[in-house]
């Protein structure tokens, strides 16, 4: 990746220009004649899809890719989060065997902490992308779960990471007190669809802010390797039925529970859950053994697992502006249920 092209502050100064120059490093004899934005999706960052025309007397680059930065002022609370997916993509992807997108450029503005990072269409290559709406079956939940183990296992113990400082343990999540931001939703998110399924003690605001607080707590206390940070269900794609991971923006340091509960509790239905997650952690924890890390024991695991199950009620109060209400709902009611089910709030000591 080139510094050569700076990083536009708005969508509108994304230009065909601009494209061009990001594209050099990779596509050095290629320019951009033309850049039209064919979609946008929205959320904590912005995502800009361009198809591109190229100057026909040359080469040619992708004919469409992805732009992806914190372009609207509300994504300045997640602290280093944009920059982090920039550097995810320079000094971590190079180093996975899982399945990612391409990053054809990245930069990081010093003055504002905004990143940009400019990513392969994966829609050229036939992806579809995980839903929360649209719930896994467990036998792929488990091909999600086997990625999980080798991003975990690359970086176990800090393996290759002590020389890189912006991993650090509980990451934007943490640095930029994310938990107690969305607790001051709490007032707004009760009056939605999604506040049904929480029980009489789950509906009991400062139990439930002091139970996330202390988890995060132990996220940043254990820095066992890095996570993906936003293991959700929506952030996957599959292509030719192959898993694999998006939206690496809250990329960290942290414990591995973060991630594999994270991704149980919002892609597997109550009832799935319940049949198969003692199977599915098992799995996770054979497949960090075949990578060579010596796994925890399988109770203290499932222990692990059922306080972590705490970080996905964070959907309970996730603003429709991030998500709309039938994601935060389908989410709602399989983390309210899972964390009575695993007795949570118990294990964490609240």
């Amino acid at each position: 990746m080139t510094a050569a092209a700076s990083v536009p502050a708005r969508i509108a100064d994304i230009s065909a220009d601009w494209i061009g120059r990001s594209l050099a490093g990779r596509f050095p004899d290629a320019r951009v004649a033309a850049a039209r934005m064919e979609g946008f999706v929205d959320g904590t960052a912005q995502k800009c899809r361009f198809e591109l025309d190229y100057d026909k007397a040359g080469p040619s680059g992708p004919p469409s890719l992805w732009v992806k930065g914190g372009f609207d002022p509300k994504g300045a609370s997640q602290g280093n989060a944009f920059s982090n997916e920039v550097r995810f993509y320079r000094d971590l992807a190079p180093l996975l065997d899982i399945s990612l997108p391409d990053s054809f450029y990245g930069a990081i503005d010093k003055a504002t902490n905004n990143g940009v990072v400019v990513l392969e269409d994966l829609l050229l290559r036939g992806a579809r992308f995980g839903r929360a709406t649209e719930p896994l079956a467990p036998d792929m939940a488990a091909r999600v779960l086997t990625i999980q183990a080798r991003l975990h296992a690359r970086f176990w113990d800090g393996r290759d990471t002590a020389h890189l400082d912006w991993l650090v343990p509980g990451g934007a999540i943490a640095g930029a007190g994310v938990v107690d931001q969305y607790f001051g939703l709490w007032d707004n998110a009760r009056k939605l669809p999604r506040f049904a399924f929480l029980t009489a003690e789950q509906a009991d605001r400062p139990r439930m802010q002091a139970a996330l607080n202390r988890l995060i707590d132990h996220l940043r206390d254990h820095p066992l390797c890095v996570l993906h940070g936003d293991s959700q269900g929506g952030n996957l794609f599959f292509i030719e039925g192959a898993p694999g991971y998006l939206d690496w923006q809250h990329s960290m340091i942290g414990h591995w529970a973060f991630d594999l509960a994270g991704f149980m509790m919002t892609s597997l239905t109550v009832e799935d859950r319940r049949l198969h997650e003692r199977a599915l952690l098992q799995h996770y924890l054979s497949e960090l053994a075949d990578a060579g890390v010596a796994a925890p024991a399988f109770d203290a695991a499932w222990d692990d697992y059922a306080r972590y199950a705490m970080w996905a009620f964070m959907w309970v109060m996730c603003p429709v502006e991030a998500h709309p209400e039938a994601v935060c709902s389908a989410n709602s009611e399989r983390v309210c249920a899972a964390i009575s089910d695993l007795e949570t709030l118990a294990k964490l000591g609240v």
